[in-house]
């Protein structure tokens, strides 16, 4: 059981990138053919921020037993059929003491929850999911459409200026084919700007649309000419080595003595914690072992290697070696990714690119949170918890997590784009030296932010519509909104990480979808384990 909750850890961790109604925007309506202060703005959102639902053979919705629409990212979860799954072979298993079908039951689990989002080998995704689109602005949606954005992206919630009717929201599968959905995107924007009239339009890529953004970029490098502004929101520009660790078997959470040295207090409240340790002590290591490596097998090479999306969140450093472990007998796969890893490796290139045709680039980045603890660079770079600070920031230079710069450190100014040389832009604590990166006079840093809880912070969502609003143009604008942010420091974990963020996605998403997995399925599985033995 010990390997079954690595698992789950492994896979929450990796799917709660960030989450986060009566609007606070101003109606519009008096832009005509283009002509107002504001270019519309579309938001492409983070890992699992659109919903994706499952449709039959015919494309009709397949309901759940209350009537509603079954959500399938990250997966589709029937408690009641995974125990079924489980329960005599965990049995049989802690009573023999050896691996009576416990580790095929995992496999079998992991692949009835995931696999309806396997891709095939061209890299395309079952033909019985289907996402939930908004072609046209955030005015126009209806209260329930508008529901899922502004619960994800809630700028709704902060007064502004900005009209309603020149906001846009692109939903894509986080699963899906990373090219076609490009191809998707490039055609939205061109759908945006005949719609409003406007020659140019705002991006702001978050997380995962930081991906696509490189993409968009590289595969259509004429879109340049209609972007005039890009507000990135901790984009993952290059990867996150939590993919990369997971792609390249580097998963430190197979290790069966990691989660006795206090891994597990760290996401749970201590009698949650203490619990599931009882749990998965129940079975030898060996069998655990086999059940979590058996799991991680089919959700890995099964499943995330097969989604082009996926890798595109691999970092560039690990992507060599990764790709040699999985797609040397997957040739259209690996020509696809091979094609974004190409997109990755420019991604600053292009990024200057646009910045000297003039288009304002402007970024939102978090640091003083060490990765967590799923693969073995966990402790080994900068970060927010689930993308290194280098990623979002355009190779900013940090020290890692708990460390300083040494003293006496003198900023490198190396960026071409720092307006004057005599800028410090050294955090305040010693710890960043943001001179390093592409844009260190346009680029945010929210010191002590976890990526995961980005849409809670007040600062960042304001600091957003001042964006919007072209109040805002850089790190000296407004004394209000420096360079460097501090951020509330968070509480030591009593209540445990997924009582806290159950508790949080909960009231900010609602109950469809991945995001009920912490705090209902995992928790209720382990409930109801316990109460067999109670």
């Amino acid at each position: 059981m010990k390997k079954f909750i690595s698992l789950f850890l492994c896979v929450t961790m990796i799917f709660s990138m960030f989450a986060v109604s009566a609007s606070a925007f101003t109606a519009g309506g008096e832009c005509k053919n283009g002509e107002c202060e504001y270019y519309p703005t579309i938001i492409i959102p983070g890992l699992g921020q659109s919903n994706v639902w499952l449709v039959d053979d015919d494309g009709e919705f397949v309901l759940d037993s209350d009537g509603n629409k079954t959500a399938v990212f990250p997966g589709v979860i029937d408690i009641g059929a995974i125990i079924k799954t489980a329960i005599v072979p965990l049995l049989l298993s802690v009573a023999t003491q050896s691996d009576m079908g416990f580790s095929d039951a995992v496999a079998d689990i992991i692949n009835t929850i995931f696999g309806i989002n396997k891709c095939d080998s061209n890299a395309q995704t079952s033909k019985n999911v289907k996402v939930e689109k908004y072609p046209y602005s955030l005015a126009d949606c209806t209260e329930e459409e508008k529901e899922s954005p502004y619960h994800h992206v809630p700028l709704n919630l902060h007064e502004s200026s900005f009209p309603e009717d020149h906001l846009y929201y692109f939903s894509y599968n986080s699963f899906g084919n990373h090219i076609d959905t490009t191809n998707e995107l490039y055609d939205f924007i061109h759908m945006v700007m005949e719609q409003t009239g406007h020659d140019k339009v705002i991006i702001s890529p978050i997380s995962q649309g930081g991906t696509l953004s490189n993409a968009l970029f590289e595969y259509h490098p004429d879109i340049m000419d209609c972007i005039e502004k890009v507000l990135y929101i901790v984009p993952c520009l290059d990867g996150t080595t939590l993919i990369g660790d997971i792609f390249t078997d580097k998963i430190r959470l197979l290790d069966p003595d990691v989660l006795y040295t206090g891994l597990l207090s760290t996401f749970f409240d201590i009698e949650t914690a203490s619990m599931i340790e009882t749990l998965v002590r129940i079975l030898p290591d060996e069998v655990l072992m086999a059940g979590l490596e058996k799991g991680v097998d089919v959700l890995v090479r099964d499943i995330m290697t097969m989604s082009t999306s996926m890798w595109a969140m691999c970092d560039s450093a690990s992507y060599p070696e990764a790709a040699e472990m999985y797609l040397s007998d997957r040739p259209e796969i690996k020509k696809q990714t091979d094609k974004y890893y190409k997109a990755q490796l420019n991604s600053s290139k292009n990024i200057q690119k646009l910045v000297d045709k003039g288009v304002e680039v402007i970024t939102v980045a978090e640091y003083d949170i060490q990765m967590y603890g799923i693969g073995e660079s966990y402790d080994k770079e900068m970060a927010d918890g689930m993308i290194p600070l280098a990623s979002t920031a355009m190779g900013v230079h940090a020290a890692n997590v708990g460390e300083t710069l040494p003293a006496g450190y003198k900023q490198a100014n190396t960026s071409k784009n720092c307006s004057d040389p005599s800028h410090n832009h050294i955090s305040p604590d010693n710890v960043v030296d943001a001179s390093t990166g592409l844009l260190p006079d346009t680029t945010f840093h929210f010191d002590g932010q976890k990526h995961e809880q980005t849409a809670l912070n007040t600062t960042i969502l304001t600091l957003a519509l001042r964006i919007l609003e072209n109040k805002i143009t850089d790190v000296y604008s407004d004394p209000a909104y420096p360079q460097f942010i501090s951020c509330d420091p968070y509480p030591a974990p009593e209540e445990g990480f997924f009582t806290k963020l159950s508790d949080f996605l909960y009231e900010y998403t609602g109950t469809n979808g991945f995001f009920e997995l912490p705090g209902l399925a995992v928790k209720s599985i382990f409930q109801d384990i316990k109460n067999l033995f109670s």
